[in-house]
């Protein structure tokens, strides 16, 4: 059987939605580094911050023209240098782009609570693409917040720019909420690049939908990247990592444009 042309076939015939999720799970999906032993615990030399509180992780709902709002995944609103604050997502979320099919609107809201934390109808920079090989830093979107956001919504981005080897991370999921909020996984740095970070969480759990999810470093409170894609090692999870500091610079040296003209 033809694998790749019935998968072709399916796309074809499926409503939008579906699609989506297809392609969110197909990308839960990816060759990682080779298993090894987990990394000792590291020096860390970066002074030691407290934990963030309150919900970090959001999940993301997109409304297109003439649709109503609906759930593609999950996001957090980082702090640049200067102050201003950006909505931080993946691209393999969203379809921009399509004339036919205009994205409109994305916001942000904590999963189990009702409205919306920040809406966003703007972009901040052209939109990345969804990854297909080792290189987590091509998957993006920024958005450009036109309202006033709680500072304790907000993650301040380790000055290390990535978590080390052995670091012990928290993922701030979007997509599952507590009393508090947040649910919150823990999970140990296997290896980092220049393009990505691999972590290897405590135990197994469904990640669907959770692609844009933060991880927090235990150490220094701050937020060492954005969740993109993973897959199974043993009954554990190796989970690849948007590292911060491609994040922090594709930010700061955006220029903004509204969702519509992208789609023109």
């Amino acid at each position: 059987m033809n694998i790749k042309f019935v998968l072709r076939g399916l796309l074809l015939a499926l409503p939008a939605a579906i699609v989506l999720t297809l392609i969110g799970l197909s990308l839960m999906l990816f060759v990682g580094p080779p298993p090894g032993p987990t990394p000792p615990p590291p020096t860390i030399l970066a002074p030691r911050g407290e934990p963030p509180v309150g919900p970090l992780g959001f999940q993301e709902w997109a409304r297109y023209r003439g649709e109503a709002y609906r759930l593609v995944g999950s996001g957090f609103l980082l702090r640049l240098s200067d102050g201003q604050t950006v909505g931080v997502t993946t691209a393999h979320s969203l379809m921009i782009g399509n004339p036919d099919h205009p994205l409109e609107q994305i916001a942000f809201g904590v999963a189990g609570q009702t409205g919306f934390v920040a809406e966003f109808n703007t972009l901040r920079g052209q939109p990345g693409r969804a990854r297909r090989g080792a290189d987590m830093t091509v998957d993006y979107v920024l958005l450009q917040p036109r309202q006033w956001i709680a500072p304790s919504f907000v993650l301040t981005p380790d000055p290390r720019g990535a978590p080390q080897p052995g670091e012990r991370v928290w993922l701030m999921d979007g997509q599952r909420g507590t009393d508090s909020g947040q649910h919150i996984q823990e999970g140990t740095v296997h290896s980092v690049s220049h393009t990505a970070v691999w972590v290897l969480m405590d135990g197994s759990f469904y990640p669907g939908l959770a692609s844009g999810s933060p991880f927090v470093s235990q150490h220094t409170g701050r937020v060492v990247g954005m969740l993109i894609a993973g897959s199974l090692r043993g009954r554990r999870l190796l989970l690849a990592v948007h590292p911060i500091h491609s994040l922090v610079r594709l930010a700061e040296s955006a220029d903004e444009f509204k969702m519509d003209e992208y789609s023109r």
